[in-house]
Order: structure tokens, then sequence, then C-alpha cells
């Protein structure tokens, strides 16, 4: 039985190592600098990661019922579990048509229109912006992607001069578009804006920021994810499906728009625009249940045919443990408080069966960004916006892994390699 194993295992890896050298790689021209990101072994190449995953078949989409059944029930389903399901895509990536009203996503190349993601960035650029794009550089197929970054002071910022982005550039325009954001111009995209009020009724960032998100997806459509979220999975099958989206504020019945999936010009985001213009320019999540509303009593299933509120496991593991609404959740890594990403030190209970007290080792032997919370699709920190980024933190693996992957030393989570030439 022994020799059968250790044949079967051979094989298995002989099978593995094949399927790699066979997938296609890609070119991308940045500029003058050529990018190939490739999915096949070579001499030069980095390790594999026999933890990696496939990118998502041609045509897939959620199924949201599947996701919402395993995920949904926060009263019943642990966080651990919603995770375990979504980390094993079999059950609920399938062939858009098999969904009714699901169109055909578009092939994955550049002579189609790219995913579109926007994040909003005011006041000086640090490391947590670099860090949002990173995500993206480092998460999404390139090929059929591109980045919006928003600043509120383009005019008075010099890229080439800000130590954390300057090596990003070479990824702009193709990848990462820098673009200003002009609130006058925006709101005069349509008459869904009449009766806005003035700019000076925006007198704090995050009111600027819940307003942003709504319009710049009217106006452009696409993924808006709050600058204090990376990304972790290819978000295709999510931002093809046939339903717009954010997902659920901890076990309230109330969005949270730190990630947000609008159709451009779409109803759902004519509703809230208007019922934010009629509400003293109020865009609070808290609100946008009753602008998505048409009575009352309209119920959860009502406003989920207009934005989907998505559990919160798939972009916030850790909140309703933190909130304590699931106190005993054992996660994987087992942290507690939004505040733990960015701990250089390992926590009690972070890692199962191992006494933080005892272990004199560094946290990098333990952590590492493969075994981050697996199956979510995005990560949300929640406002740490002052929070150093130590390199045997969390934040600090991740950080490095991103690195690492864009300077050609590792791979992705999906085996895929940046050779920069």
């Amino acid at each position: 039985m022994k020799f059968i194993y250790i044949i079967f295992t051979l094989i298995c890896c002989l099978f593995y190592a094949t399927y790699i050298y066979l997938d296609i790689h890609l070119d991308i021209n940045i500029k003058n600098i050529e990018i190939e990101i490739f999915h096949k072994e070579s001499t030069t190449a980095p390790p594999l990661l026999l933890s990696g995953r496939k990118r998502p078949k041609q045509g897939y989409v959620v199924h949201v019922d599947r996701l919402e059944k395993n995920c949904g029930d926060i009263k019943n389903i642990m966080t651990e579990n919603c995770l375990k399901y979504l980390d094993n895509e079999d059950d609920y990536m399938v062939s858009f048509s098999t969904i009714k009203g699901a169109s055909p996503p578009p092939p994955c190349n550049r002579n189609h229109p790219p995913m579109l993601f926007h994040v909003f960035w005011q006041g000086k650029i640090t490391d947590k912006l670099a860090l949002v794009m990173k995500s993206f550089l480092y998460s999404q197929p390139l090929e059929c992607s591109t980045l919006y970054v928003w600043l509120d002071n383009m005019n008075d910022t010099n890229l080439n001069d800000n130590k954390y982005i300057r090596s990003l550039l070479k990824y702009s325009p193709t990848l990462i578009e820098f673009k200003s954001w002009d609130m006058v111009e925006q709101l005069s995209f349509s008459d869904v804006y009449a009766g806005w009020q003035g700019p000076e009724y925006f007198k704090n960032s995050v009111k600027i920021s819940d307003m942003f998100r709504f319009v710049v997806l009217h106006n452009y459509g696409g993924i808006y994810i709050d600058s204090d979220v990376f990304l972790v999975r290819d978000m295709r099958p999510l931002y093809y499906a046939n339903f717009e989206f954010a997902y659920r504020w901890s076990n309230t019945q109330q969005f949270n728009t730190a990630v947000l999936r609008l159709w451009k010009q779409s109803p759902s985001s004519k509703m809230v625009i208007r019922g934010a213009i009629n509400n003293n320019m109020n865009f609070h999540p808290f609100n946008i249940t009753n602008y998505l509303s048409t009575h009352n009593d309209s119920s959860r299933e009502e406003t989920n045919k207009l934005i989907y509120m998505l559990p919160s496991g798939l972009f916030d593991p850790l909140w309703l443990k933190q909130d304590e609404i699931q106190p005993l959740s054992i996660l994987s890594p087992n942290l507690h408080e939004f505040t733990d990403l960015f701990n250089p030190n390992l926590t009690p209970g972070e890692i199962s069966g191992l006494d933080p007290t005892t272990f004199d080792s560094s946290p990098l032997e333990i952590r590492n960004i493969d075994n981050f919370f697996r199956g979510i699709f995005a990560y949300h920190w929640h406002n740490q916006w002052n929070a150093t980024i130590h390199p045997t933190s969390w934040c600090g693996v991740i950080q490095t892994a991103y690195d690492e992957f864009l300077d050609g030393k590792r791979r992705n989570l999906y085996n895929e390699y940046i050779l920069s030439l």
C-alpha cells in the first residue's frame, strides 16, 4: 500500500507540473516596459505554491442563492464555516448559462472592456493607498482589469516624488490610471444630479467618500472599494454576475458599501442618488435601504433585487467576531480585533495549539499570505490609517508578498509570476 501511495503521489505531482507548464502566458506592454505574466514553469521561475488556485473558468459567475444558503444565516452559520465553503468554489461557481438573466462575461483580453475598479484617496498619499494598488496587481487578471485611483488633490501631487507609489507608476495608465476628482464636473454628468447641494455641504472626508462611490459608479460603472480594503481573489465571478451588490453591516439589516458593485447609470444608483439629494446629500450606508424602498415595509428580499446585500464573510470575516455576534468563532488566522492585522507579535489563540508566550521564533515562521482567511474575495481592515506596517505583522507579511510578486520573486495566489524584461 505504501508503494502504491508513493506512485499515486508522483503521478499527481507530474500532472500538476504538466498543467502549469502547458498553461499560457500573457504579454502586457506598459509604456516602454514589457511585463510578462507567466503561468508556466521555467528555470528562473519562483517556486510553485502548492496551495495556489486556478483562475475562474471563462463564463463562470457566482450563484448568489448558494452563497446566501451557506454564509447568510449568521445565527446558525459561523464565519469559519462560510469561509470553508467559499474556499472550495466548485458548488457556487457556475456557468452564466445556468442562471436566468445572466449575460455572457466577455473574454479576458484587451480587446474587450476591462473590469473597472475605483478607489478614492484624500490628502497625502501613504503606504495604505499603495497597499490597495498592489493588491489589485497581485490578485486581478491584469489582461482584463483596470484600476482608477481618484485623487482629490491631483494637481498638487507629484506622483514621481512619492516613495510609496513611485515604483507603481510603470503600470500607469494601462493597468492603473490616476484621475482627478472634480465634484462639480462629476455631478454635471446627467440630470440625475439636478438639485445637488454645493461643495460647502461636504465638510468632512467621510461624507465626500460616501457620496463619491455612488456618483463614480453611476457615471462609469464598476466596483468601488474603500481605501482600507485590499483585494484577495479574482473578482470576475462577482463582477459579471447578474446582480449589483454591497454587503451586510455586521449583524444589522443595513448595507456596508466598502465594496460596492453598480452598473453604469443603473436604476439602483439613480434611486440612491435621488434619495440622497432629497435628504440633504446624505449618502451614509444606513440610508441606502430607505432609498431603495418603494414602500414603508420594503423587505430585504425586495431591496436585494436592486442592490444585493451579500454576507459579510466574503469581504469582512472578522466583523462578527469583533462585534461579539460570534464571539466563539475560531478563524484562520484566529484574530480577534481589526487592529490585530498590524500587530507584529502573535496574538493569543491566533494559531491553534500554539502558545505565543513560549514561541521563540519569528511570527514570519507562522504567518503566510496563502493562509490569510482563505475563501474571502477582499479584506476590509476598518480605518487603521495611522497603524505602522511592521514586517512581522499580518499586514507586513501581505505587503511583502505583494512586493516580491511585483519584483518577480514569488508567485501570486494563482501561481502566476511577473518577469520584468
